[in-house]
């Protein structure tokens, strides 16, 4: 059987419930190919855990210090993907005992929270470069400004926002959403 998840990455609680669910019913997740696609193969039903993390250049540290402790001290096991799914950054470990996970949840939010900020960051000096030279422009000579506009340009500026607006807002939400749960616990 094959399965896609698109849950963000601030929603892999859903996708780690969604995997011990599969695995009580007799689906062990075998194998990642792709982008988010996964492979499962039937099997006796069993009780596991499963643990999601997300490697990103400079949190990449940390979150290897989150899967040494799982592989340490929780006997979890990594499911392998791809290349292309490791270009994801996305790890899966499944763990067949049960276990308390909570520091590593904990940890692991706190790494998200950082990289989704430092997202919504950068998607803020995006929006503000593609708004400098239209202030500049209006400012200095609005007229000629809007004859020197091609439909090219215009094409290429109307394409610019709506992909830095896209990017800002679903990072956005996703910071917010931590903020939300970091600040609950």
């Amino acid at each position: 059987m094959r399965k896609r998840f698109f849950q963000p990455i601030w929603k892999f609680d859903l996708i780690e419930k969604e995997l011990t669910s599969l695995e009580e019913n007799g689906w062990r997740l075998d194998k990642i190919k792709g982008f988010r696609c996964f492979y499962f193969v039937k099997s006796k039903p069993k009780t596991a855990q499963y643990f999601l993390t997300y490697s990103i250049t400079r949190e990449k540290l940390n979150m290897n210090l989150i899967e040494n402790a799982l592989v340490q001290n929780f006997n979890a096991n990594q499911i392998k993907g791809t290349f292309l799914e490791g270009l994801g950054g996305i790890s899966v470990f499944r763990i067949t005992k049960q276990a308390e996970l909570t520091d590593q949840l904990n940890d692991r939010d706190i790494i998200l929270q950082h990289y989704l900020f430092k997202k919504v960051v950068l998607g803020i000096i995006l929006f503000l470069f593609l708004l400098a030279p239209l202030i500049i422009g209006v400012v200095t000579n609005s007229e000629k400004l809007l004859n020197d506009i091609d439909i090219v340009y215009l094409i290429f500026l109307i394409s610019y926002f709506i992909f830095v607006a896209f990017y800002l807002i679903y990072n956005l939400f996703g910071l917010i959403y931590y903020n939300k749960k970091l600040k609950n616990k």
